[in-house]
């Protein structure tokens, strides 16, 4: 059996996009193949947050996962840093990489940009050859990810595929898997932005899963759209219409054809009101799954665990190949 795998930082709060990005399509694909889900904790620590709020963050993520549909009996989920053979492997394979093309990643561009010249920045620098690291650690074959992340994989590929040329074939090269719908959910207010879960809590063009129902309601209302009074998905001359469109279309598992069809005749208030009837209906019972979950900790904790020590079976016997084929084992 396949494997996939997929990782999420426990930064800032889920939103809509990360649903529609990563977790929709793993749910749905989950018992298909050997499924883990790492919170990756240590990715986490390129920009500082309090430590009591990383916390609260992994128990909110690992309840969400589970409101959402993560099947534990099926999938390992776990925290990045209670496996320490990502770590380990994270630094051999910054030997498979030049200073040059990491300073060329886009994220590590944008992102230092925000951070500013006084920042520490040497974490987000070599953040790549860590998520490398996360995917190979177990042979994944399938990344479900946001369009965003498409360069982290290909460069996972890049140094996997290095690694095996210089010491034989030890890794399976991974492929990114894109969801057809929403594979870049943009931000309401400025569909020429993504949405993001670093945004801050009242940012009116962010979906936050944990938004109450009104507020949510209230940003699809007030999102932007454009003077020409007509639904139809054309994401480039129509990007903030297309983006409600794509968020319709996720919740109500209809294809882009079927909703240009449907919300022909609709002007932007009603149809506005029918995308917010839908995803607020659809966050609302994610809701109140989560709240079930989330109100026992000891209950999350145990699947960390639980996670972990399946994750780490995997991994170990994983590195103990690196080492071996690298002249660290004798």
């Amino acid at each position: 059996m396949k494997t996939m795998i997929t990782g999420v930082r426990p930064t800032g709060s889920i939103t809509l996009a990360n649903y529609i990005g990563g977790i929709k399509g793993f749910v749905e694909q989950q018992y298909k193949y050997n499924s883990l889900i790492f919170i990756a904790d240590i990715h986490g620590l390129t920009t500082y947050i309090n430590p009591k709020e990383i916390r609260n963050n992994i128990l909110d993520i690992t309840a969400m996962y589970m409101a959402c549909g993560i099947d534990i009996k099926n999938t390992a989920l776990f925290m990045q840093s209670d496996v320490l053979e990502h770590c380990n492997l994270g630094f051999l394979m910054s030997f498979q990489c030049s200073v040059g093309e990491l300073s060329r990643m886009t994220q590590f561009k944008s992102k230092k940009q925000q951070l500013g010249k006084s920042e520490k920045d040497m974490g987000l620098f070599i953040y790549p050859t860590l998520m490398a690291a996360d995917i190979l650690l177990y042979d994944a074959e399938i990344v479900p990810v946001g369009a965003d992340q498409r360069q982290h994989i290909e460069k996972t590929r890049d140094f996997g595929e290095r690694f095996n040329n210089i010491y034989g074939n030890t890794f399976k090269l991974p492929e990114y898997q894109i969801p057809k719908i929403g594979a870049k959910i943009m931000n309401l207010q400025d569909p020429t932005i993504k949405m993001s879960k670093s945004a801050p809590k009242d940012d009116k063009g962010t979906i936050f899963m944990l938004d109450d129902i009104e507020i949510t309601r209230k940003k699809i209302m007030s999102a932007c759209t454009d003077s020409e009074g007509k639904v139809y998905y054309d994401e480039n001359n129509k990007p903030g219409i297309s983006n409600l469109i794509s968020l319709v279309c996720v919740v109500n598992n209809m294809t882009i054809e079927e909703a240009n069809e449907k919300y022909k005749d609709y002007n932007y208030k009603d149809f506005k009101i029918e995308v917010a009837d839908s995803v607020c209906k659809f966050i609302k019972d994610i809701q109140d799954k989560f709240y079930q979950y989330r109100n026992d900790e000891k209950h999350l904790k145990e699947i960390l665990t639980n996670g972990a020590n399946k994750a780490r079976v995997y991994a170990s016997k994983k590195m103990e190949i690196v080492k071996e084929k690298v002249g660290l084992s004798i």
